[in-house]
């Protein structure tokens, strides 16, 4: 009984394997689709606190052998700082919008998919829909914008000058973050020296005082980090 037990296994087994190798692979619609660009510029989110979405400007191209115009309905899952966000993000030839709740930091589009129809024949014929398709590797940052008020306000009273800086960014939530470090910066020719690098309170501002009889050009400069995008505002003469 047992011999013939493991006879029978080994009929089975075998009647499968054949089987297997006279099964014929049909490649369906869109298989050979590929997204062949995928470049994304880095951006500073709006600093806003009613716009809740940026767009995020790039370059995309995809392609499909056979198609009697271009796919359509380019998709792709976002990851900040290797983490799934949102997944199904529609991507436009020239960018895509970018929500401000999904975060800062490091940005990669993974999971391409796309929709169009396959214009060759049989077997390869007909639409698809959210087909997952090779895409190009890219990575960005993304930064927090300065909250539009953040500024220098610089006043005179005889040689007294008094500075007032106000640095913040609106982060995720929508909220205005204090930003802790900014250079005040005094024009000597054509050229920007700094003045004093100033320590902010929490809340992002500072007031301090100096003494100088000259009228001359001052700046706000803050630093670019991982976290927000800097910059300097126009020279003022005082």
């Amino acid at each position: 009984m047992r011999a013939l037990l493991r006879a029978a296994a080994v009929a089975v087994a075998s009647t499968a394997l054949v089987a297997g190798t006279t099964t014929m692979a049909s490649a369906a619609p869109g298989d050979t689709a590929t997204v062949t660009t995928a470049v994304i510029q880095p951006v500073a989110l709006s600093g806003f606190k009613n716009s809740t979405s940026t767009f995020v400007p790039g370059t995309f191209a995809y392609a499909a052998p056979g198609s009697t115009s271009t796919p359509y309905g380019l998709k792709a899952n976002v990851n900040v700082n290797g983490r799934l966000v949102a997944a199904g993000v529609r991507i436009n030839s020239n960018g895509f919008y970018y929500e401000r709740a999904w975060g800062a930091g490091a940005v990669t589009l993974t999971n391409f998919t796309l929709s169009g129809y396959d214009s060759r024949p049989a077997p390869h014929r007909g639409a698809y829909t959210d087909r997952p398709v090779a895409g190009a590797s890219n990575a960005v940052q993304i930064r927090y914008g300065v909250e539009y008020r953040s500024g220098l306000q610089v006043r005179k009273k005889g040689k007294k000058l008094t500075f007032k800086i106000k640095a913040r960014y609106v982060d995720s939530r929508g909220k205005n973050v204090g930003i802790r470090k900014a250079t005040i910066q005094v024009k000597k020719g054509s050229k920007w020296k700094t003045l004093k690098k100033v320590n902010l309170k929490k809340n992002g501002t500072k007031t301090f005082t100096r003494k100088d009889g000259k009228k001359r050009y001052y700046r706000l400069v803050i630093k670019t980090t991982s976290v927000y995008e800097g910059g300097h505002t126009k020279g003022m003469k005082i």
